[in-house]
């Protein structure tokens, strides 16, 4: 299962390397869609200012990016059958779409996107971002990103039925609600859908909280649920070295599904954290087991302010 993931790695970062053209400039009173029509494959568009309006990209090849330190913002980014870098931009909502026989190749670094990602690249590489949401239908390394919930109940990565991921170093945390009988948004940090398969290592993952607790129990109480980590049953996934805690629904006994870890017994489940605190209903289930774990408070220094060092 490792070489099915990570064999795109090299490749994928090579692809994103753009042939060198002109630099065209976003300039205050400029509309960006108005340079990005004017553009070639292999130009950089430079935005000096924003907001700058919305981007549509269709068959071409661009890298996007701020000018001096600044990130400036755009409000929506649609890209199809387009090879497109992102650096440090603020974008409100970003969608990645590809044709029969056409491929589309997104790399972010240091972006914050905003709204709900629903990516269909070939191949994807996001890099220390900050990040709401994002679906993954095919390949994709997720690296040293913060996925944050803001207390809003949902899921924050999901890789679908022919997803293939590297999801490592990041932080996944606050998707929080109380739900009553909504079966879609769900509290859940990574979910990996029947078909997915991923390697999910040496990421922090807490506070994926549902905490209804009204009516008597019924057969929805199983999507009342929070969970750190879900791997449906026809998934593949390697769970190793992460910290996950605070994951559950505490208030409502009947979510059997709900715990740090929801996996098939053919997961591969080692040298976690996982934390059984208050906010916890349980570690594992779903038929996995977990090997060489630890259960204990993790203690970092400064958790909210991103120090993840042990405090001493």
């Amino acid at each position: 299962m490792k070489s099915s993931i990570l064999t795109f790695s090299l490749s994928l970062i090579l692809g994103t390397t753009l042939s060198h053209g002109a630099t065209r400039f976003v300039q205050p009173n400029d509309v960006l869609q108005d340079v990005i029509d004017a553009s070639s494959s292999g130009d950089v568009i430079a935005i000096v200012k924003s907001p700058c309006g919305t981007g549509n990209i269709q068959g071409k090849d661009l890298t996007l990016r701020g000018v001096n330190n600044v990130m400036p913002v755009v409000g929506t980014l649609d890209i199809n059958n387009s090879k497109v870098n992102l650096l440090k931009l603020k974008v409100g909502g970003l969608s990645v779409s590809e044709s029969t026989g056409q491929k589309s190749h997104l790399f972010a670094h240091a972006c914050d996107l905003l709204g709900s990602i629903d990516n269909n690249a070939s191949t994807t590489r996001l890099q220390y971002c900050k990040v709401y949401r994002l679906k993954i239908h095919k390949q994709a390394e997720i690296v040293g990103c913060e996925f944050n919930g803001n207390q809003n109940s949902g899921i924050g990565i999901e890789v679908m039925q022919a997803g293939r991921a590297t999801i490592n170093n990041n932080r996944i945390f606050d998707y929080k609600g109380s739900l009553s009988n909504n079966t879609d948004f769900q509290m859940i940090g990574i979910k990996i859908n029947d078909g997915g398969i991923a390697e999910i290592a040496n990421n922090i993952i807490y506070n994926c909280i549902n905490s209804y607790n009204g009516g008597p129990a019924s057969s929805k109480d199983n999507f009342r649920r929070g969970i750190g980590i879900l791997a449906r049953i026809q998934s593949q996934v390697s769970i190793t070295g992460n910290a996950i805690w605070s994951c559950g629904n505490k208030a409502r006994a009947g979510c059997a599904s709900s715990a740090l870890i929801n996996a098939p017994a053919n997961a591969v489940i080692e040298h976690n954290l996982l934390y059984n605190d208050a906010n916890t209903l349980r570690k594992v289930t779903g038929g996995c087991q977990s090997f060489y774990e630890i259960d204990a408070d993790p203690k970092f220094t400064d958790l909210a302010n991103g120090d993840f060092t042990l405090a001493s």
